[in-house]
């Protein structure tokens, strides 16, 4: 690095909004908060966050300087299902040293019988550090007495060798939080982008302070830093709500992005990357684009088998179907490939990178245009393509670009056909790794869709039972999780038919096109299921088999967009006979429902006669994602959807004939 030693930049400065002695001092705990018994904002909540800080400054590193975080969290104990939270694992990159967690420190707040503080430490013998892979450690320790009633602190220093990874603050978690704090103080010659994403008031303060630094040399080195403070004061939780994205896209923060070095001459470096870069780093690294040249051995049966197809496609869908029969995801997901693509292929078995590099390895040998592609899936969020950080992908994938369709594929998964882009990471960016094809993608195809079509041919016996046949359709991402369930789990597969209505019995169940990626999963069912009764009426409903029996969106707000991940179309079709001395009383009447941005439609028609009735239902979303903004009008057209879906068919005893 370039010699910093020779500038100081003056910041305009503001007053401190608060002072950090308000915070309570490490080992020493109120009495009131072990006697709390709820926290005053969320009364369920099972644990709730008194104090989670964070103070980051720069400090003396192998090239100067290095970001040194003091972390310091403490948390009381209200439910039992916060026990939980007295077990720490604490994960970091500690490849060449690049990142170490010392100085930890633990103890928890009991009150006897006799209402003194008890007060008990962690003991140094009971922190464990491990790797986890080649490029990552973890940290694990278990708080020790902790019961109901507990309050737990602890703290740790985490050392990086660098200069520029700024980790983001969250001020939210999954519990309440009473105070978030963050501070920190950066020398003034860094330049750093933030932003606050929050609802909430964020207080903030800036000052100047002056620092020194001693130096190898003996002497000392003066300096002025730029100091920030954040503070976010009775946080609430972000609750799990239906059909939500990954929680940390919603959490409240601040980002940073450190953006320049500035010297006293004037001069300023670029230290943010740039995604060509990036690239020319992965390419080059082994763990990653040189694993790409090591080609590994066909086999006989799959060279033989490529000679007999000619088109592109063809290729494409016997590779990745050869590859996905013949390996199996050993559980770890990574954009690397730490043991390597050929030792994945002796083995068949691997990470989901290199069942991939695999994949791509195949795929490029019989001539076609195959790029490993950083992805991020729907639990890991969003990424930003402003920020070139490889810390925002957990998953590598491959793509196929052909001169009619790009493919998304993800051999790792033995249940995603080659044409539909995987469920996890569909409607994200990805970044393809190439040094000249390279750059963002939209993983998106309005094609691909959630289908379910129900087919009922029954009837209502004369002993109270609506009995007959059912075939259900299941196509695009409906077809997936059934096949999965079917193959892996055959016990558990009724439930796709049971959940919905206490009652139904499955007599028979036959299942077709499994291993056929072109055709719906087929599901033929013999049922029955007694209808409810009232003196001489008799009520059955049309809504069956479909899963849309209940509505998930009664709460009265909503804090996250609504993501359904693809575009959904349900269909029911079918004819119910009624029994001999029946007659229809009452028939759910034909009707037309459209949201007012028309996203949304569905539709009912209905014809009976004498001894039967025709039925036909369709529901469409448009939009795999509805934003949280209008969740008061989705929420308005889900209740009347619901209570228009759920109403029944009455029939009741004819009169007798005098």
């Amino acid at each position: 690095m370039k010699q910093l030693l020779i500038v100081i930049v003056s910041l305009i400065t503001s007053p401190l909004l608060f002072a950090q002695k308000e915070l309570p001092k490490f080992g020493n705990i109120d009495k009131a908060d072990l006697l709390l018994k709820e926290c005053d904002f969320d009364k369920d909540a099972a644990a709730y966050k008194l104090i989670d800080y964070g103070d980051v400054r720069y400090v003396r590193g192998k090239d100067l300087f290095k970001i040194e975080t003091q972390r310091r969290i403490r948390i009381k104990i209200l439910k039992d299902k916060g026990l939980d939270l007295a077990n720490i694992k604490i994960k970091f990159y500690s490849k060449q040293g690049y990142e170490n967690i010392s100085n930890i420190s633990g103890v928890t707040y009991n009150i006897d019988n006799s209402g003194n503080v008890v007060t008990t430490k962690l003991d140094k013998s009971s922190i464990f550090k491990k790797p986890v892979d080649k490029k990552f450690s973890e940290v694990a320790f278990t708080l020790p007495d902790v019961k109901v009633g507990s309050v737990i602190e602890y703290k740790y220093t985490d050392d990086k060798e660098s200069i520029e990874n700024l980790s983001d603050w969250y001020f939210q978690d999954d519990i309440p939080t009473r105070l978030s704090m963050y501070r920190i103080l950066v020398p003034s010659i860094f330049r750093f982008v933030n932003e606050v994403m929050a609802y909430q008031k964020v207080e903030q303060s800036s000052d100047n302070v002056n620092e020194n630094m001693a130096l190898p040399n003996g002497s000392i080195f003066n300096y002025t830093s730029a100091e920030h403070t954040y503070i976010v004061q009775n946080v609430p939780a972000l609750t799990d709500e239906p059909y939500m994205g990954a929680a940390k896209d919603y959490l409240q923060r601040v980002v940073f992005q450190l953006s320049q070095i500035i010297y006293a001459d004037g001069e300023v470096t670029e230290v943010m990357s740039s995604w060509p870069k990036l690239t020319k780093d992965l390419l080059q690294e082994e763990d990653f684009g040189l694993q790409l040249k090591k080609n590994i051995p066909h086999t006989g049966t799959l060279d033989d088998s490529l000679k007999l197809l000619k088109t592109e496609q063809e290729k494409i869908v016997f590779i990745y179907d050869y590859v996905q029969r013949n390996m199996n995801w050993n559980g770890s997901e990574s954009i690397y490939s730490y043991d390597g693509i050929r030792s994945a292929w002796d083995k068949k078995s691997g990470s989901n990178c290199e069942i991939n590099f695999v994949l791509i390895d195949l795929l490029r040998d019989a001539g076609l245009k195959a790029y490993p592609l950083l992805v991020s899936t729907k639990d890991n969020g969003s990424v930003n393509t402003l920020y070139p950080f490889l810390q925002q992908f957990n998953n590598t994938m491959a793509c196929v670009v052909t001169e009619n369709k790009t493919y998304i594929l993800n051999a790792a998964d033995k249940y995603n056909p080659a044409y539909l882009i995987p469920y996890d990471v569909v409607n994200n960016q990805a970044f393809i790794v190439d040094a000249d094809n390279g750059g963002w993608i939209t993983l998106t195809d309005d094609k691909d869709k959630y289908m379910n079509l129900v087919s009922i041919f029954s009837e209502i016996t004369p002993d109270g039972l609506m009995k007959g046949n059912a075939t259900i359709y299941s196509s695009g991402y409906s077809k997936n999780p059934r096949v999965k369930k079917w193959k892996e789990d055959r016990s558990s597969f009724n439930d796709y038919f049971l959940k919905s209505f206490t009652g139904v019995k499955v007599d028979t169940l036959e299942v077709y096109n499994e291993d056929v990626d072109t055709l719906p999963l087929e599901q033929k069912l013999k049922f029955s299921l007694p209808v409810n009764t009232s003196g001489d009426y008799e009520y059955f409903p049309l809504n069956l088999f479909q899963g849309l029996e209940k509505n998930p969106f009664i709460a009265d707000q909503r804090h996250t967009d609504i993501d359904f991940g693809y575009k959904q179309t349900y269909q029911v079709v079918g004819k119910i006979y009624i029994p001999d001395g029946y007659q229809f009383d009452a028939l759910p009447k034909n009707i037309k429902m459209i949201m007012p941005d028309t996203s949304i439609v569905f539709t009912r028609l209905m014809q009976a006669d004498s001894a039967s009735v025709d039925l036909r239902i369709r529901l469409e979303f448009k939009k795999p994602v509805y934003v949280a903004g209008d969740y008061p009008l989705f929420q308005e057209f889900y209740k009347k959807l619901f209570a228009t879906l759920n109403e029944q068919v009455v029939i009741k005893k004819k009169k007798a004939t005098p």
